[in-house]
């Protein structure tokens, strides 16, 4: 009793790993698949601190859907997962956004990327800059 338990729980594990909903689809309709990832990075306009900069992913995909996506720091740290719902467009593309203010309180010169693992997409890496040389405090 107990192996088959095992072998059961191996399988669905197995089938898990290997398809996930988002990629299986009912008989004759399209999986949901991504396109294109693109994210950009509004830097701060002043080199006071803090100051404000602004993040936004577009994530492009073949139908109306929601997609998983994460934020990851070179060198360490990943958020998420973020939800974005696409939606059909004037110009018949399906897009959907995620925007995130951010607040910058002290230098900082990293990289970061948007990725869509199930989908198997990354972004480019984007650069954030603050040098904050006059601090205001915050």
């Amino acid at each position: 009793m107990k192996t088959a338990a095992l072998a059961a729980t191996l399988a669905l594990a197995a089938l898990s790993s290997s398809a996930s909903a988002i990629d299986l689809a009912a008989p004759g309709e399209t999986a949901l698949k991504v396109t294109k990832l693109q994210m950009g990075i509004k830097g701060p306009a002043v080199a006071a601190c803090p100051a404000d900069a602004e993040l936004n992913i577009w994530v492009f995909t073949n139908k109306e859907g929601t997609v998983p996506v994460y934020i990851a720091k070179a060198g360490g740290g990943v958020t998420g997962p973020h939800q974005v719902t696409t939606k059909k467009t004037a110009n018949g593309t399906y897009m959907g956004t995620y925007f995130r203010d951010l607040t910058i309180h002290q230098p900082i010169d990293a990289r970061y990327r948007a990725s869509a693992p199930q989908h198997k997409q990354l972004s480019n890496w984007v650069p954030l800059k603050a040098s904050c040389a006059f601090g205001l405090g915050g």
